[in-house]
Order: structure tokens, then C-alpha cells, then sequence
């Protein structure tokens, strides 16, 4: 049973999904088997209840090999967010991540369950590509935009609040050679693009970024939300 409660998963149907980043030597399309999803991020309230009912994880406990020091430092106390308790909760490790959903009965989604649910939310509300394109880049430059936050609302907030944990975040390119995210010269970039338009390279920005992770990371724009089987309880 799940230790803390929020608004229900939404389910997101079986499809299939071609990545807009060419992680391999040719786009290749996978199908996606449906699943549940946290009808928005994981919320402050929410993970200090996660925290209460596993006081291994308040951050004047929790090991240093699970976070690089700055793990929850935003809360008031070891056990009690800010005032904000409904925005998303950030400053949260890939470790502290999984743990949380594993004990929702989850897990963080992967790639492609992220990024396919995504796509079908943006299909489902006609979010044109320069609509999210602008979404995207208003995000990363820090730019309000009126459209923003019903943009955000209309995907569930996967874009225009925080970034999110993967369960497989940092994947290696492989055209040729294997080439990081964080490494690639132009060229590279260019290469990694299936199309050359806005809404691909708004894509890729989000790939690159989450190449700059490692497990042990927070930050103050990084949370998640969790996936769950279709047959779960939630």
C-alpha cells in the first residue's frame, strides 16, 4: 500500500513510441505497454510524508553515497518542507527518487514511458510544436510566458516546472561511436537530431540536460513523479 496519497494516476494507453533523439545509429520506434502515471510531480507535502514514515531518509540520516550534500537542504528542519507544500519537491537524488516510488508500489518511469506520455498528452491537447517549443525554451531561459503554465497543466506539469528523475536518465549515444550528451561537439548535436525544427531541438535540450546527472545529484529544478503497472491499486 502506498505510504502517502495524492491526486489519482492518470493511465496512459499502450502505443508506440520513435524516439526524436537518435540514441542509436537509426530511429527505431519500441511499443509502450500502458501504465500508470502521477497525475502531476511529487509534491513537498507528499515526500515529507514519504520522509516520516522512513526517517532513514531526512537528511541529517540519510548515507552521503545517496545525495552530494544538498539533499533537502531547502527544508526547515529535517523532517518539514518550506511553506510551499504543494509545490514540486526538489533537491531530491535519484536514490531518494526510487525509494519513494518503490514504496508508493511504483517506480520512476523510463525514458520512453516519460517522453511517450508526453507526446500522447501533447496529441490529446493540441499542443502545437511551436507551442511547446517556445514552452521548452521559456523554461530553460527562466522566461514567463502567459501560455506557460496552461501549457504545464494541460501535461500534467511535465514541462514548465521542474525537470524529472528517470529510472534510466543518462543513456550514452551510439552513432559510430559513443558519444555523451554533454560532450558533443555541433556536428554531434546535429547528428543526434531526427529533425531540424524547434520542437526537436527543445527535445534534445531536455536529453542534454539530464546527461549532466549522476544518481547522487540535487538541485533545485530536478524532481519526479512515479509510473506504476496498469493492474496497481493506486
Amino acid at each position: 500500500m502506498p505510504l502517502v496519497t495524492g491526486a489519482a494516476p492518470v493511465v496512459i494507453p499502450a502505443g508506440d513510441f520513435t524516439s526524436p533523439v537518435l540514441l542509436e545509429r537509426e530511429r527505431r520506434t519500441v511499443p509502450v505497454a500502458a501504465f500508470k502515471l502521477d497525475s502531476a510531480p511529487v509534491s513537498e507535502a507528499q515526500f515529507a510524508g514519504f520522509v516520516a514514515a522512513n526517517p532513514g531518509w531526512q537528511r541529517d540520516r540519510v548515507p552521503a553515497i545517496f545525495h552530494d550534500g544538498g539533499y533537502l537542504r531547502h527544508w526547515s528542519s529535517p523532517s518539514t518542507p518550506g511553506q510551499d507544500e504543494d509545490r514540486p519537491v526538489t533537491r531530491v537524488s535519484w536514490f531518494a527518487a526510487r525509494a519513494y516510488c518503490d514504496a508508493q508500489g511504483g517506480q520512476l518511469p523510463t525514458l520512453e514511458q516519460w517522453e511517450y506520455a508526453l507526446a500522447h498528452l501533447r496529441a490529446r491537447a493540441q499542443i502545437t510544436d511551436d507551442a511547446y517549443a517556445r514552452l521548452v525554451f521559456a523554461w530553460y531561459n527562466q522566461t514567463p510566458l502567459v501560455e506557460r503554465h496552461q501549457t504545464a497543466i494541460d501535461t500534467l506539469g511535465m514541462l514548465g516546472q521542474v525537470n524529472e528523475w528517470l529510472e534510466d536518465y543518462q543513456l550514452l549515444l551510439s552513432n559510430g561511436e559513443q558519444i555523451d550528451f554533454g560532450g558533443g561537439s555541433c556536428g554531434d548535436t546535429a547528428r543526434l537530431l531526427a529533425s531540424y525544427d524547434a520542437a526537436h531541438y527543445a527535445t534534445f535540450l531536455r536529453y542534454q540536460s539530464r546527461s549532466g546527472y549522476t544518481p547522487v545529484t540535487t538541485t533545485s529544478t530536478l524532481g519526479f513523479r512515479c509510473a506504476y503497472p496498469l493492474e496497481s491499486a493506486l
